[in-house]
This record gives C-alpha cells, sequence and structure tokens, in this order.
C-alpha cells in the first residue's frame, strides 16, 4: 500500500475583528491552500460560513455547545475522512468556553483512525498572570498531554496544535510527552506567528504562538506558514502554520 500523505493547517481567524475587511482575504486563502484538516482557533459563525463556502468538499464539528462556535472547530476534507467521534474536554482554563477540542477521524476505505485535537492556551497578558507572576499554560501544556494520553488509541497517530501563546512551553512540554514541532522534526526554526503586520500592529515583538505537533506515528515531509495576503489584507493577526505528513 502507497503511503497516504495529508495537508494540516492550525489558524486562529481574530474571531470578528475587522471582518468585513478581512473575510475576502480568508476566502482566497482557503481556496488557494485548501488543506485536508483545518483548526481553528477564535473561531466564530461567521468564520464557519466562509470556511464552508470555500472549501465546499469539508465538513466540521457540529455541535451545540458554544464552544464550537466561538473558540474552536476543526474542518476535514469529506472525500478522504469520515468523524468517528468528537469532544471538547474542560480544562482549568480562566476562558469559560476553552479546552481541548478534538475529533476523531476514518479513513475512506480503511479502518484506520487518527485522533486530531486543537486548543487556545491562555494569553500572556492576562490579568490573573500580571499580578500572580504565574503562567496558567503550564497547567494546561500539562492537562492536554495527559488528556491526549487518554483518548489516543494504541498506535493511533495524534495530531495537537493550536494557538499556544507561549513561545517556550510548548517546546518543553510536548516533545517531553512524545509529541515534536513539524518545524523541529525537520530540523527548522520555528516562525514567528504573531503579530501580523499590517494586519496588527499592537505589538513590535515578533513571537511563536502557534504550533503543530504529531506523536511520531506519522512522517512530516514539509512544514511551514504561508504568509498570505490578498488585496493587501492579511486573513488574520496571526501566520497560519501548514504541515504535510505521510502516514
Amino acid at each position: 500500500m502507497l503511503p497516504v500523505r495529508i495537508t494540516i493547517m492550525s489558524y486562529n481567524l481574530w474571531n470578528v475583528v475587522r471582518w468585513k475587511e478581512r473575510e475576502p482575504a480568508l476566502g482566497k486563502f482557503l481556496t488557494r491552500f485548501s488543506p485536508d484538516i483545518l483548526c481553528t482557533q477564535e473561531i466564530s459563525d461567521e468564520a464557519i460560513d466562509c470556511i464552508s463556502e470555500n472549501l465546499e468538499s469539508h465538513g466540521h464539528v457540529m455541535d451545540e455547545l458554544p464552544g464550537w462556535h466561538c473558540e474552536s472547530n476543526i474542518f476535514w476534507n469529506r472525500e478522504y475522512f469520515s468523524e468517528v467521534g468528537h469532544g471538547l474536554e474542560k480544562m482549568e482554563m480562566p476562558e469559560k468556553e476553552r479546552g481541548l477540542f478534538w475529533v476523531r477521524l476514518k479513513f475512506t476505505g480503511s479502518a484506520k483512525t487518527i485522533l486530531v485535537a486543537t486548543a487556545h492556551f491562555t494569553y500572556q497578558g492576562n490579568p490573573q498572570e500580571n499580578e500572580s507572576g504565574y503562567t496558567p499554560r503550564n497547567q494546561e501544556a500539562r492537562q492536554t498531554v495527559a488528556n491526549l494520553k487518554r483518548l489516543g488509541h494504541e498506535n493511533e497517530t495524534i495530531f495537537f496544535m493550536g494557538d499556544l501563546n507561549d513561545p517556550v512551553i510548548p517546546r518543553v512540554f510536548f516533545p517531553q510527552a512524545g509529541y515534536e514541532s513539524c518545524f523541529q522534526t525537520l530540523g527548522l526554526l520555528c516562525p514567528s506567528t504573531y503579530p501580523v503586520v499590517p494586519t496588527d500592529i499592537s505589538l513590535s515583538d515578533h513571537q511563536t504562538l502557534d504550533w503543530i505537533f504529531c506523536n511520531g506515528k506519522a512522517k512530516i515531509i514539509a512544514a511551514t506558514s504561508p504568509q498570505f495576503y490578498y488585496q493587501g489584507v492579511a486573513p488574520s493577526d496571526h501566520w497560519p502554520l501548514q504541515a504535510v505528513y505521510e502516514i
């Protein structure tokens, strides 16, 4: 059997900030890059509609829980995958609707499954962190690893990605648990993903906040962070991450 290559993407979509200005750019970006699996953060119903219109072959998690409409959702190409199940694992986070969002997907014509999960860790400038000096992202990383261990099946490929709001903690905790960044595995520098100029110039210090990890059950082929503009506008205030894996 020939190996299967899939394209995976993580993208923080900046909710509905400057949405009318950004929507055409997001639509053009999606049709041009068309990932097989797309994990989103800061999602909105407007963005869900935009993604569905521009990726007509894709499905996404349909759930009444508010988090799937205002925090994260996961999209997949229905020609290649079908949903087996999904869930939202609550973690000790200041943000009410956040947690670990996950879906189990089955390859078309096969019994083989993969687990895909995403999260949006707490922002560095949150009031509790500023007052106490304690970062909640430490505990959020630990809880994510524990949840993935509990959810994953034996020998199942697991992908975890998202806006982890930290350039250090993810590359410490996740490799210790057997998850490697797509860039790290290839021997590449992790790119800066925030902020995007000129979409957001509120901060001048560029940081790696967005990550894609795999548990070693798939081979990384390529990884990039497409710096895409359409008519002078970027789709979001974050750059997306895109990785090609062979399973």
